[in-house]
C-alpha cells in the first residue's frame, strides 16, 4: 500500500516559502492514489437512484444514501454504452423498472477519478436477484401486517350483486389492459350493457400507490351518493418490479376498508400481488375481469330463465288441476240457484202475508192513539196560552227595571271618575304649586337623567322658565360641576 503520490518533487513555484501546485497536478495525484489503492478491483455497492438519464448511449446516475431522512452520501455513477447494452440484455423487461429514480439497487463498479468530472462509480453489473429478494421480503412483511390487522378477507365479506352493472373503473386509460377490458365488456355476445364510471389513475411507477389510493377514496365518495355494484381496478401485465406497486401496504389497507366490493385484474396468469389477496374478487387479467362480470350476469339470467320455466310448468299444473274443479263448480252454480230460489220464494210469500197482517193491526192502534192526542190538544191549549203570556209579561217588566237600575249605577260611577280625573289633570296640578321640568320635550323624573350644562324648561301654572343646570344633588350626594 502506498502512502500517496509525491507532489514535492516538481512544485510549480514557491510563494512565501510554500510549494504551490497546479490543480491538474493535484487531480492526477488523487487519480494515481485511487488507482494504487483500488488496483482496478470491483466493489459491490448498495445505493438509491435519485436521478437517471441516458445521453449519447451512456447512462448517468446520481446515487445517494439516506439515513433518517438525511442524505449521508452522494456520488455520480456512469454506465458506459458498452456495459449499458449488456445490462439491458441482462435485466430484460425489468430494465426500465430497475433503472429509475427512487429505486434502490445493488451493483458492482470500478472507482474512478477524472480531473474534470471528479469521482464516480463506473457500474459494470446490476444484481437483479437482490432487488427481487428485497421485494419479496417486503411483500411477506406486508402480508403479515395485513393478516394481523384482519384486512385479508374483509372486503370479500361484502355482498356482490348477482348482476354487476353499475361499475367504477380505476385504471390508466389507453393502456392495453384497460382497452382489452372495455372492448371485451362492451362487445359481449349477450348484448349486456353496463354503466361504467371511469376514474383515471397511473398504475406504474413510484407514484402509482398514492394515485390508486386517491382514486379509491374518490370511488368511495361516489358510492356514498349513488348505487355502485363494484369497483374494478385494472393493470395489464408487466415486469415483476412493475407490479410491486400493488404490494403497497397503504393501497391494500384502503381496498380492505372499502364499503363496496373491489374486483381486481392485475398482471398475467402467473402474477399474484397483495391486492389480489385483499380484494373481494381477484381475476388473473383485465380480460378475465370482464369475463367474470359477463358470466355472473349470464348465470343470473339463466337462473331466472330456469325459474321462469318452473313457474310456467307449475302454472300449467295448477290450471289443469283447477279446470276439473271449475267444471264441478259450474254445475253446482247452475243447479243450486234454482233450488234456492224456490225455497226462498215460499218463505218470501209467507213472510209477506205476516207483514201485511201486522201492518194493518199496528196502523189501527196508531190511528186510535192519534185521535186521543188530538182531543187532548183541543181541550188543553186554550188554558195554557193565557198562563204563559202572563209569565212572559212579568219577566219583561223585571228585565226593564234591572236594566234601568244598572244604567243609573254606571252613570254615577262615570261622573265620579270624571271629577277625579279633572282634579288630577296637569293644569289643576300646576295650580296647586307643582311644576314640570322637561329636557328636549321629555319630562324629567330623576335628577340622574341630567348633567351639568344641560338646558331644561320648567312649566308652572302661569308661564315657563328656561334654565341651565349648574349643580346636581341626589340622595344627599353632591355632584360638583
Amino acid at each position: 500500500m502506498t502512502s500517496g503520490p509525491d507532489l514535492s518533487s516538481t512544485p510549480a513555484n514557491r510563494v512565501d516559502e510554500r510549494d504551490v501546485y497546479p490543480l491538474s497536478k493535484v487531480a492526477r495525484a488523487v487519480e494515481k492514489m485511487l488507482e494504487d489503492r483500488t488496483r482496478g478491483r470491483l466493489f459491490w455497492v448498495r445505493a438509491e437512484i435519485s436521478e437517471f438519464n441516458i445521453n449519447k448511449g451512456h447512462a448517468y446516475l446520481s446515487l445517494v444514501e439516506a439515513m433518517e431522512g438525511n442524505t449521508v452520501a452522494r456520488i455520480q455513477g456512469r454506465i458506459w454504452a458498452s456495459r449499458l447494452s449488456s445490462i439491458r440484455k441482462q435485466l430484460g423487461q425489468e430494465f426500465d423498472e430497475v433503472l429509475k429514480p427512487g429505486r434502490e439497487i445493488v451493483f458492482s463498479a470500478h472507482m474512478a477519478f477524472h480531473a474534470v468530472y471528479g469521482f464516480s462509480l463506473n457500474i459494470q453489473e446490476i444484481d437483479l436477484d437482490v432487488l427481487l429478494g428485497e421485494m419479496e421480503r417486503r411483500r411477506k412483511a406486508t402480508l403479515e401486517a395485513l393478516t394481523k390487522e384482519g384486512a385479508v378477507g374483509r372486503n370479500a365479506q361484502l355482498s356482490l350483486s348477482p348482476v354487476p352493472q353499475r361499475l367504477l373503473l380505476i385504471g390508466s386509460a389507453g393502456t392495453a389492459g384497460f382497452t382489452d377490458f372495455m372492448t371485451h365488456l362492451q362487445n359481449n355476445a349477450w348484448g349486456y350493457v353496463q354503466d361504467i364510471g371511469i376514474i383515471d389513475a397511473t398504475v406504474q411507477g413510484t407514484q402509482a400507490p398514492a394515485a390508486l389510493v386517491k382514486a379509491l377514496h374518490r370511488a368511495g365518495r361516489v358510492a356514498l351518493k349513488t348505487d355502485v355494484d363494484a369497483v374494478v381496478m385494472l393493470r395489464g401485465g408487466g415486469a415483476k418490479l412493475d407490479l410491486d406497486a400493488f404490494n403497497d401496504l397503504s393501497l391494500c389497507r384502503t381496498i380492505a376498508s372499502m364499503e363496496v366490493p373491489v374486483i381486481v385484474g392485475i398482471g398475467h396468469e402467473t402474477d399474484q400481488t397483495l391486492v389480489d389477496v385483499v380484494a373481494h374478487t381477484a381475476c388473473k387479467t383485465p380480460t378475465a375481469v370482464a369475463d367474470f362480470i359477463l358470466e355472473r350476469t349470464a348465470v343470473f339470467e339463466e337462473s331466472m330463465a330456469v325459474e321462469a320455466r318452473a313457474i310456467a310448468q307449475l302454472a300449467r299444473t295448477h290450471i289443469a288441476d283447477d279446470k276439473g274443479l271449475l267444471g264441478r263448480m259450474a254445475t253446482f252454480i247452475r243447479e243450486r240457484p234454482l233450488t234456492f230460489v224456490r225455497t226462498e220464494r215460499g218463505a218470501l210469500h209467507t213472510g209477506a202475508n205476516g207483514v201485511v197482517r201486522r201492518s194493518r193491526s199496528l196502523l189501527a192502534e196508531r190511528l186510535a192513539q192519534l185521535g186521543n192526542v188530538k182531543s187532548l190538544l183541543a181541550s188543553g191549549s186554550s188554558a195554557i196560552v193565557p198562563v204563559r203570556y202572563d209569565r212572559l209579561r212579568d219577566a219583561e217588566e223585571q228585565i226593564m227595571r234591572e236594566a234601568t237600575r244598572q244604567l243609573r249605577q254606571h252613570e254615577e260611577r262615570m261622573g265620579s271618575i270624571k271629577g277625579t280625573l279633572a282634579m288630577l289633570g296637569p293644569e289643576p296640578t300646576l295650580k296647586r304649586g307643582f311644576s314640570v321640568t322637561r329636557k328636549d320635550g321629555k319630562a324629567i323624573r330623576d335628577a340622574g337623567e341630567l348633567k351639568v350644562g344641560d338646558q331644561v324648561e320648567t312649566q308652572f301654572a302661569e308661564g315657563t322658565v328656561s334654565s341651565t343646570i349648574t349643580e346636581i344633588k341626589k340622595n344627599d350626594e353632591t355632584n360638583q360641576p
